[in-house]
Formats: structure tokens, sequence, C-alpha cells
């Protein structure tokens, strides 16, 4: 018996990633509700150069309705050729582990993919807290971003699989039996699909049964459309609980996918009558929302202030009133707007920027979400504030606060080091206004060069380099030589941030069933864009990518793919395909269904664009979308630089 225990330790342990000496927990088995102290040996890992370490402590317990983790700064200091760091780990979590930021050439310490992570332990420090195997799990199936974890779906159900056995409250568990269901499902695993119907028959079963077991066996049964099952069970639930949790979940359902908004509102004011739990409310907050946002699309501001009132959640409420703002402004400077819009647009950005301010500003923890840390949520801060202040610098000037709208342009254009044309030219405009010619044109200058100039700023550079200097022709001459030097300066720039990485080799068919190999088009430089129809980024910059796959139509050595991934519904390559044709993009879109290539490239976000060279290596890697002309530029220069690679 000893050795079996010995032996499950010791597996154990190796899934949480605590056989490697790199990082190391002082006690060695932490109890919670204590400060532990890290120790990180950077010597013999890729960060064995970095000065300063960023790191986060992702932090699980066993919550089943609630948040099931949190994250926590952790702040590493070196001491005699060691990183150190104290870490207060709070009464009701089980396991932890350490995600580390810093990157090398694109790469992060994971520890070879099984992470840093620390099972907590009972106050004899003998055995680990029940659940432990359980969030080892889902951190290897479903947060494993969070942890800088590989994601193995087929780890994390086995480890699910011995929490189950080992503590059987655990099979209650709506969190691990909606992991198993859903994954089951999406892979075809059949172990994974009945185990999760296993738990919820034994949930129907039990005669001591709370709402919220049965509701975890509804919520089971649906997602793997056992329709037999499924229908006595909600009729049983209803029957027993009128106002409770499924009715509750079918109503809002019903609301999320109501398209009339009168008919919305109807349902809306019918909840009020029910008892909604805590655990109910950020549910309920999307629901509302939704009506805020339809009443925004009809511009009824009365009736969006209405429903916008009673969220929240501060960077939602925000988002909504930058958008209403944003909607109200004209989208820009170019549009004819009313002084009463212009107005209502100031009062709505100036909200938006004051939420985001005292997000800022906030000392309680309570006030953060859940899935960042306090440093975290401070730089997000930063960038919220930054993209309104860009709406709010448009409401400004279409009221004609001329100097303020200068002010807050600059606030953006500083977060984005004015690398963006769309709002450099805006910033140009208003430095004019509220500055005069000379110190616009002077501005002008320094954003040709760098290459973040517009046309429409290169035309007003032309306007008041002739009034204040000389003839249109020089000026035109001097225009030319600027823009030569700003694709020169930018390709440099790119050289510098060029990578050597292997590009995952990978066999997938595109719309029209013909199977694509990477490793087939050795030889061109081949740029790969990792999109899907539901982003708004993606699709924002297909009008670029369509340009620069026309740029290079004549150039048989080199291949745009399109590769659509993370993409939602039941018919993805439908939606790919009727995307593509509405759009008449002439693009080859490689379907990612498994989502294992977008997996192999370790995208984070997309749009993601990897520039493989001739020698079928990654050069550059781009994530986001910072503007059309910036896009055509960047990729142009891209393509160039890969071309000089040998094959």
């Amino acid at each position: 018996m000893k050795s079996r225990i010995l032996f499950f330790v010791a597996t154990l342990m190796a899934a949480v990633g605590l056989q490697a000496q790199t990082l190391q927990c002082s006690p060695e088995k932490p109890v919670a509700g204590e400060t532990v102290t890290l120790s990180y040996d950077q010597s013999k890992t890729i960060l064995v150069n970095e000065k300063e370490l960023k790191a986060t402590a992702l932090l699980l317990n066993n919550n089943p309705t609630g948040d099931r983790f949190q994250i926590e700064d952790v702040e590493f200091t070196a001491e005699k050729g060691v990183f150190k760091a104290k870490l207060s780990i709070p009464a009701h979590v089980n396991v932890f582990y350490i995600a580390f930021a810093n990157e090398v050439d694109g790469a992060k310490d994971n520890n070879k993919g099984q992470g840093y992570g620390f099972a907590l332990y009972q106050a004899d420090r003998k055995k680990i807290l029940p659940g432990t195997k359980g969030n080892i799990g889902l951190v290897k199936g479903r947060y494993a971003s969070f942890a800088n974890v590989e994601r193995n779906p087929a780890e994390a159900f086995a480890l699910i699989v011995e929490e189950f056995e080992a503590t059987p409250s655990s099979r209650k568990d709506p969190v691990l039996l909606s992991f198993c269901a859903v994954e089951g499902k999406r892979n075809k695993n059949e172990a994974m699909v009945a185990e999760a119907k296993k738990m919820a028959e034994a949930l129907v079963m039990d005669n001591k049964a709370s709402e919220q077991d049965l509701f975890t066996a509804y919520q089971t049964y649906r997602v793997l459309d056992e329709k037999a099952a499924l229908a006595p069970l909600t009729e049983k639930i209803k029957k027993k609980y009128p106002k409770g949790l499924l009715v509750r979940s079918e109503k809002m359902e019903a609301l999320s996918m109501e398209k009339d908004l009168s008919k919305k509102v109807a349902l809306y004011e019918s909840l009020s009558a029910l008892p909604f739990t805590a655990a109910e409310k950020p549910a309920l907050q999307g629901v509302v929302s939704s009506l805020a946002s339809g009443f925004l699309m009809k511009k009824d501001w009365p009736n969006f202030e209405k429903y916008l009132s009673p969220i929240t959640d501060k960077i939602r409420k925000a988002s909504m009133l930058n958008s209403a703002a944003w909607s109200l402004c004209g989208e820009g400077i170019v549009k004819e707007v009313s002084t009463a819009d212009a107005v209502l647009s100031a009062k709505y950005s100036k909200q938006s920027i004051d939420l985001i301010k005292s997000l800022q500003a906030a000392k309680n923890r309570a006030d953060i979400p859940f899935n960042k840390s306090p440093k975290q949520m401070k730089e997000d801060s930063k960038a919220y504030l930054g993209m309104f202040s860009d709406t709010y610098a448009v409401s400004l000037y279409r009221t004609g606060k001329y100097t303020e709208a200068l002010e807050y342009q600059q606030a953006y254009n500083e977060t984005q080091k004015f690398s963006d044309p769309e709002t450099n030219e805006r910033y140009c405009i208003y430095l004019e206004k509220a500055k005069g010619g000379k110190e616009a044109e002077a501005m002008l200058e320094k954003l040709i060069t760098k290459g973040a100039a517009s046309e429409a700023m290169k035309t007003q550079f032309v306007r008041l380099f002739q009034a204040n200097n000389s003839p249109e022709a020089a000026a035109q001459r001097y225009l030319n030589n600027l823009e030569l030097e700003a694709k020169a300066n930018k390709k440099e720039e790119l050289r510098k941030k060029m990578i050597d990485r292997e590009a995952p080799d990978f066999k997938l068919r595109n719309l029209k069933g013909e199977e694509v190999a990477l490793s087939s088009l050795k030889g061109k430089v081949v740029i790969l864009d990792f999109w899907a129809t539901w982003c708004g980024p993606c699709k924002a910059s297909f009008p670029g990518m369509q340009k620069s796959l026309e740029a290079s139509k004549d150039r048989s050595d080199v291949v745009f793919l399109f590769i659509d991934t993370w993409e939602k519904g039941d018919n993805k390559e439908k939606a790919a395909a009727e995307f593509i044709e509405k759009n008449q993009y002439n693009f080859n879109v490689l379907m990612d269904n498994d989502d294992k290539v977008v997996g192999s490239y370790k995208v984070e976000g997309i749009p993601t664009k990897f520039i493989v060279g001739k020698d079928g290596r990654i050069k550059f890697m781009s994530v986001g979308f910072n503007g059309t002309e910036t896009l055509i530029e960047e990729v142009a220069a891209m393509i160039d630089l890969a071309s000089e690679v040998k094959p």
C-alpha cells in the first residue's frame, strides 16, 4: 500500500511540474493560509539572461458555482543569483501555479509544457487537499493559458477521474462534469462522454440531490444531447423548483436569443420576480447588457441609459459608453453630426474614462476581475483609457474644444507610440487647430519620416509646407524623399525583429476540399494568417490583407494561407465560406477545425500572422491589427526580408 501511495504522489508531482528543481517552494509541502517562499534558479532556463522576472500566480479552489480561480501578482527579486518571492496563499486554495511572462524569442519558460504547479496539503502536511487532482486536471484542460501549461485534455480527464474516485463529493462538481461533457462531445471521446453521463445519472438517482445537483445533471445531459434523459429531468426540476435555477436559466437564454427588442424588454421585466443568486449575477449582467446594446443600435439614448444603469461591471459599462459615444460623434471627424449628438457623445465618453480611472485607483481586490491580477488590470486599464481617450478627443473636437481634444488624442497616440496613421491624422488636425500650422507641419514631417502617416496627412503636410516654405513642386519632392526614407527605416526596424523559429508542419483542407501541407511550400515565402469569422480585428485587417495579396500576385515565390481557427458553431466551413464570398476576398482559407494547428503555433490571440521564410522557418510573428496602411507596409517589408533567406 505504501509503495502505491508513493507512486501516486510521484505521478501527481509530475503532473503539476514539481519534479523540476528550477522553481522550488518552501515549505516543500505548503498549507493553505500560509505564506510561502518561492526560489527560481534561472541558470538552466531560457530566462538565464533576464534581469527582472514578471510572474503571476494562478490560485485554484473548489468553488462549484462561483469563481474557480483568481490571478495574483508575484514579485520576484534577485538574491545571490537566485530569484525569490513571497506568496500568501488564501485559506480556500488547494493548488497554485506560477506563470512567467518573460519571453525569449517568443517563448516562455513553462517547464517543458508542464508548468510550475504546487499542490497544497492538509494541516499535517501528509495528504494533499481534496479537489487538488481535479483542479490540476482543469488547468491542463481548461485554464492552461493562465498557467503557461500545454493543454492536454486526455491527461486532464485522467486526473479528474482520479478525483471522482478519491473524493466522492467531487462527482457533483458542475465544473468537472462540464469539462468531461464538453471535451468528450467536442473530441468524440467515448470515455469522457460515458463518465459524464454516469455522473449525471447518479445525481438524478440520488434521493438527496439538491437543486444544484439536478441542474448540473440537466446541463450535462444537454451538452451530451441526451434528449431521452433530458425531457423527464426538465419536467421534474421545473415541477419541484418553479422559480429555480433551470427556469431562470431558460428565461435568460430566451432573452439572449430573442431578436425583437420589445420582446426582450418584456422578458427582462419578467425576470425581476425571480430569486437570482450571486453566482448568477454575471449572466444577468450579460442579459441586461444585450438590452442596452439593442437600444444603442437604435440610438434610443433614454432607454440605453435605463438599461446601462444596472450594470456593475465597470469594464463592460465603460466599453458600452465608449461605443455609444463613438456612434454619436460620427465614428471620427468626417461625417456631419448635430451639436446635441456631439455634446451627448462627450458626456458618455467622459463617463467611460471616469469608470476606467476608478478601476486604476481600485485598492479592493473585489473590484478587480478574478481572471486578472492587479498589475494586469492596471495595464489593461491603460489600454482602455487610451482607446477611450481617442473617442473623447473626437467628441471634444466636435464641440470646438481643440486644445483639450489635442491633449486626449496625445494621451492615446503615446500609448501607440504614434504608430497608427488613422489616429495620427486626427492628432495633426487638432494640432493645427490648437497651435497653428508651423507646429503641425513639424509633427507631420516627423510622422511621415517614421512611416506613420496617412494620405490625408501627406496632403496636409504639402499644404502647410507650401504655405510656410516653398512652391508645390518642391514640397512634393520633399514628401517623396520622406516616404523613401520612411520605408527604409521601417525595413531596418523589422530586420532587427527577425526571428528564426521552427514552423510546425501541418496538413489542412481548404474550402475547396484540397489538402495543403506547409512542407510542400518550402522554397517559398508563406504568410500564415490565423483568424475567425467572429474576430473583429481579424475582419478589420482583411481589406489590407487583400491588397497585400494583390500586390504579390505576380510573385510565384509568395503564398498566402488564411487559417480559420477557434471558429464557433456547428458548420464552420459554411460560416467561413459565406464570409469570404460575401466580402469577395481571394483568400485560400484552410480549416483548422480541431484547433490543433493554432495550438502547435502557441497562438494566444487572433489575428496572428507568421511569415515563414524560404527555408521553412518562421521569420516574423505579428499579433493584432494596427491599421490598414501600416499592415500593408509591414507585410510588404516582411515578405522582402523573408525573401532574402536562402532555402
